[in-house]
C-alpha cells in the first residue's frame, strides 16, 4: 500500500496517559514571524515535544504564533521542558504561556466507509 501511494505512513500512537504522562501543556510562544519557521524546526526536534506548529496571531488578545505540545508526568516536569524551550528561543521569545489540558476528549482514529 505504501508503494501504490494508498498509505503515506504507518505509525504507532501510544496512549500517553496510560504511560503515566498525565500533565499535558500546550506551550505557546510569541516569536518574530521572520524566524518562526527556523525556530519551530528546532523546537519540534526536541525529544519531549510531540508536535509543533505555527498559527496566526489574534492581536491584541493573542500574540502567540508558535505552539509546541509537551507531555510530562506532572506540571513541574512540563514547566522544566518549557524552560528548555525558552532557553533555546533565547532573545527571540517575547512572551509565552502554557495551556494545560483540563479533560480528555474522545479520541478516535480515521474511519473510512467500506467500499464493496
Amino acid at each position: 500500500m505504501l508503494r501504490e501511494g494508498l498509505v503515506r505512513r504507518i505509525g504507532a500512537v501510544p496512549n500517553h496517559y496510560r504511560l503515566g504522562y498525565t500533565a499535558n501543556g500546550m506551550t505557546v510562544w510569541d516569536v518574530d514571524d521572520a524566524r518562526v519557521d527556523e525556530l519551530g524546526e528546532k523546537v519540534g526536534a526536541l525529544a519531549f515535544v510531540s508536535h509543533c506548529y505555527r498559527r496566526p496571531r489574534a492581536l491584541p488578545e493573542w500574540p502567540y504564533n508558535l505552539f509546541a505540545m509537551v507531555h510530562g508526568h506532572n506540571r513541574v516536569e512540563v514547566e522544566r521542558y518549557a524552560l528548555q524551550i525558552h532557553c533555546l528561543l533565547a532573545e527571540a521569545c517575547r512572551a509565552q504561556d502554557i495551556l494545560y489540558s483540563t479533560r480528555i476528549l474522545k479520541k478516535t482514529g480515521l474511519r473510512l466507509p467500506r467500499t464493496e
